[in-house]
């Protein structure tokens, strides 16, 4: 396609924007514990805007640093010697003839206690979500005090040279909470009518009218659907919306959900792109100012689909511009095969809301370390490289070296690439990761990687290539534990379900529920097999982010499957498996037809055994040195293959 629409330019107030593409603000936890801007967070924010991107909205940017401190390491323009650090990050992205955006930002209920040493405040004492903090309300003197916060925040914003500003006003922070009478349960000027309700952003905007002008741009993001009964609905949204246009606002930011819905602002894998393009184009036929909308959006295709039928005005990128910052360079040359799309694993989210940690991404391993591995040194001069192995460490070493300037020759004993992610991709609703083959695959092909498959490779062969290293990335084999009866000719594995190798009776009990066992169950429960998921743990999926782990489990306990915890296996049997309880010890049998052992997997040691006896260079990548997931795996795989002989 020739993405006429997209690559298009637009305009917001006064600015025009080289094209339609913005990239929404996204937490990432790059810049200091002190909110200021680093190397690292430039460094981010400088390949988006190269990468062809028209408009940069950066990441949440507190106003308050003592009643608001939602994460340790939050942007900020709270205080004057912000300014510097900020003026740094826009010129970086003026560079590339990039807008940028300051979103600033008041986390209210959402701030974290243990980070400021205070309660939380809010328009009420209703939690952001069941279980978080009970905050205290504010009074009139500190909500006025806030508001001029956010005025010389926006100030400062300008002095450093950003294009424009936008208010934060969804997903249950501060703003959003004096909308919503669902936390909003004043009787004062600032509660009760709509009206009231709107006061806050109300003084906001016109303070920042009336300390820098029209020309200024200010946008606000908002929920146009909580899509959560009791919370705002989308004629509440579109309500909101107008009353922003008549501010004066020169564009507005359509998001979903709340702090009780997360999903329907940042979903899994599982939701379909566009599923709720319908709550945007409601704006878009509502108002007159532009509209930007995210929709879960993977390919330039897509983002082209939604301009065309009226959608928004502009695109929302978020996490598409997490796993490829030239989504739109690539798209302008032609290139959308070698996008890399988001797989939607939330592995960025569980980093940042799970562990606070600062964002990584499955498919990009440079995000977040742009500033560590900043080019590619191209001393390759044609040498030989062999890589053993065509899974995602394989693959991502490969097309590396290549790029480099290496002579790759990439050994795969299967007849196609991908490894375990053409496993990984079997299961319901994984359809992005053949998405991720596919573009691995197109980038070795356009890297001049030479692929042998089909083969098994031993040193022999490869001695022939007389290589400069051997990287082995032979992957990992199963855990199969020693217990009685495992030769039993119901035993099977993982593998063998997914391939179609053996077939399942009627009933099956699952050993081992970590993701490959929930989703094997799954695929299982969709046939029509009575499934029995037995684990040895406390609770089903240990170590499974929460979204994705609910996400599957709201549809596997559709099926009403038996699920047993605190059992361990001791014992496999012609008619099903003994275990023992591991809390006292009593002995329980569970009768199946089937019995799948999801136990993991462990490194395949004799391959990279193989090779470190018949050669002086060998780098083992991925699996086959340590265990993990896709993540780990093309993270090593680029790590080593950018590092090596630089």
């Amino acid at each position: 396609m020739a993405y006429k629409k997209l690559l298009e330019k637009g305009s917001i107030g006064s600015l025009t924007i080289k094209n339609r593409a913005v990239m929404v603000a996204m937490g990432t936890d790059f810049s200091g514990t002190d909110g200021t801007v680093t190397d690292r967070i430039i460094q981010y924010y400088s390949e988006r805007a190269k990468g062809g991107i028209g408009l940069i909205i950066n990441e949440y940017t507190g106003v308050d640093d003592i009643e608001s401190i939602p994460a340790e390491r939050n942007l900020r323009a709270s205080r004057h010697w912000h300014i510097s650090g900020l003026e740094r990050l826009v010129e970086a992205v003026h560079k590339y003839d990039c807008r940028i955006f300051a979103q600033l930002h008041h986390g209210g209920a959402t701030s974290k206690p243990h980070l400021t040493g205070r309660q939380p405040v809010s328009a009420s004492s209703i939690p952001a979500a069941p279980g978080a903090p009970e905050p205290r309300p504010m009074t009139v003197e500190e909500i006025k005090n806030t508001e001029r916060k956010f005025i010389d925040a926006a100030v400062r914003c300008k002095m450093a040279g950003y294009d424009g500003i936008e208010l934060h006003g969804a997903h249950s922070y501060l703003l959003a909470e004096f909308f919503s009478p669902y936390f909003n349960k004043r009787t004062d000027e600032y509660g009760g009518s709509f009206e009231n309700r709107m006061r806050i952003i109300s003084q906001i905007i016109d303070g920042i009218r009336d300390e820098l002008g029209h020309g200024f741009a200010i946008s606000v993001r908002i929920c146009g659907d909580e899509m959560t009964e009791g919370m705002l609905s989308l004629e509440d949204g579109l309500e909101i919306g107008r009353y922003l246009e008549k501010k004066g606002i020169d564009v507005i930011n359509i998001s979903n959900g709340s702090s009780l819905n997360g999903n329907a602002n940042c979903d899994p894998y599982s939701y379909r792109p566009g599923w709720k393009k319908h709550v945007a184009k409601a704006f878009k036929e509502a108002l007159n100012i532009p509209v930007i909308a995210t929709n879960t959006i993977k390919t330039p295709d897509f983002a082209e689909e939604l301009l065309e039928e009226g959608v928004c005005d502009f695109v929302g990128l978020g996490r598409s511009q997490f796993s490829d910052p030239e989504f739109i360079k690539k798209a302008q040359e032609g290139r959308p095969d070698e996008i890399r799309q988001c797989i939607g694993c939330m592995y960025c989210r569980e980093r940042l809301l799970m562990y606070d940690l600062p964002v990584m991404c499955t498919v990009n391993p440079r995000l977040g370390s742009e500033y560590i591995y900043k080019e590619l040194k191209k001393n390759g001069n044609g040498r030989a490289v062999a890589v053993i192995g065509g899974g995602p460490a394989g693959m991502e070493a490969a097309i590396t070296l290549a790029a480099r300037g290496f002579d790759v020759t990439l050994f795969e004993k299967d007849g196609h690439l991908g490894g375990t992610m053409n496993l990984a991709d079997k299961p319901p609703h994984k359809e992005l990761i053949t998405e991720l083959i596919k573009t691995m695959r197109t980038q070795l092909i356009k890297n001049g990687v030479k692929t042998v498959l089909g083969k098994e490779a031993v040193p022999e062969d490869i001695k022939k290539l007389d290589p400069a290293a051997v990287f082995v990335a032979a992957g990992a084999v199963p855990v199969i534990p020693n217990v009685k009866g495992i030769e039993n000719i119901n035993v099977c594995t993982p593998e063998d379900i997914i391939t179609g190798r053996k077939k399942t009776g009627r009933t099956a009990v699952v050993v081992g529920t970590g993701m490959t066992g929930l989703e094997v169950s799954e695929m299982l429960l969709e046939r029509g097999v009575k499934v029995t998921l037995a684990e040895m743990r406390d609770t089903v999926g240990k170590g499974i982010y929460s979204v994705i782990l609910n996400d599957i489990m709201g549809r596997i306990k559709t099926y009403s499957p038996e699920i047993l915890l605190n059992l361990r296996l001791t014992e496999i049997t012609e008619s099903g498996i003994i275990t023992v309880d591991t809390k006292d010890g009593s002995e329980k049998e569970i009768k199946a037809e089937t019995v799948v052992l999801s136990l993991g997997v462990k490194p395949d040691e004799n391959v990279l055994k193989a090779f470190e006896a018949g050669f002086e260079n060998v780098i083992p990548v991925g699996d086959v040195l340590k265990t993990g997931r896709i993540s780990d795996a093309i993270r090593d795989g680029f790590i080593k293959a950018f590092a090596f002989d630089s």
